[in-house]
């Protein structure tokens, strides 16, 4: 029987990194699919009946969770093994090991995955459907998450600040703690971070991580940039009337737009 994967997360740069990681641990897979949302996970389930599912916790459309539900409805989860991919701190991961089922954390470590492989392998034997009580393990989660039905993102105020992203550097994929990044900076399509020892970037649109961000660590100073306030070494207006703000470990001063002036003007 042919045997078929499936991932399911609104982060690119994450997919691309599982989905290599399990070429290399589980080559017996003949088929690995990609969703970026939950509804098209869920299309794709359908279409497609894959035997083992990734479903990211947030997504964009139907949530981890909602899609779960969703195959256990239809009957889906019988030759069918879900993964949950999370962000969660350990109070949230005792939630999934009360309910008995198997999450990654992320970003993924290797050793981690490969115990989970090992265990999918194993389950894929048996004929016992997964019968979790989702709705069960969805309000377990909530005291942690109060915006999990339908919605992308939450704010500060109800999840806690971004603490690390995996970002592209060439064909290489990297693991960024948030305290080393000095600007994040709007370009195309993508998101460069500039940190202490090197640009990387990402998909992530600027409104997306201000959300995530603490807002007492970073703070935009232009449409196109959000900085680290630790790292500003100074501020100067110039003799034009523009504000500039120089950040410790980069050259050239970043313009400040008059947009956001007043919250740097020193009275």
């Amino acid at each position: 029987m042919k045997l078929t994967c499936l991932l399911a997360d609104d982060e690119p740069v994450l997919r691309y990194h599982l989905q290599k990681q399990l070429e290399d641990l589980w080559p017996e897979l003949d088929e690995i699919i990609s969703a970026a949302n939950g509804d098209e996970a869920w299309t794709l389930i359908q279409e497609l009946r894959p035997q083992v599912v990734f479903l990211d916790i947030r997504m964009p459309g139907l949530n981890g969770l909602e899609v779960a539900a969703k195959m256990q409805q239809a009957g889906l989860t019988a030759n069918c093994r879900v993964v949950f991919l999370t962000a969660y701190d350990q109070y949230a991961l005792e939630a999934f090991e009360r309910e008995a089922m198997d999450y990654l954390l992320k970003p993924v470590d290797e050793k981690r995955l490969l115990k989970c492989i090992n265990r999918l392998q194993q389950q894929l034997q048996q004929t016992r459907p997964q019968l979790v009580d989702l709705q069960q393990l969805q309000q377990l989660l909530h005291p942690m998450d109060n915006n999990l039905s339908g919605t992308t993102l939450t704010t500060t105020a109800t999840r806690s600040p971004l603490k690390w992203l995996n970002a592209l550097k060439g064909e290489d994929i990297h693991v960024i703690d948030i305290d080393r990044v000095l600007v994040f900076q709007a370009e195309d399509k993508y998101t460069r971070i500039i940190t202490t020892d090197g640009d990387y970037l990402i998909r992530t649109s600027l409104k997306q991580l201000e959300q995530q961000l603490n807002p007492d660590q970073f703070r935009r100073i232009h449409r196109s940039s959000l900085i680290q306030l630790s790292a500003i070494e100074k501020i100067t207006r110039s003799l034009t009337g523009q504000w500039l703000v120089t950040l410790r470990g980069i050259q050239k001063p970043l313009q400040i737009s008059r947009r956001f002036a007043d919250q740097f003007k020193q009275h």
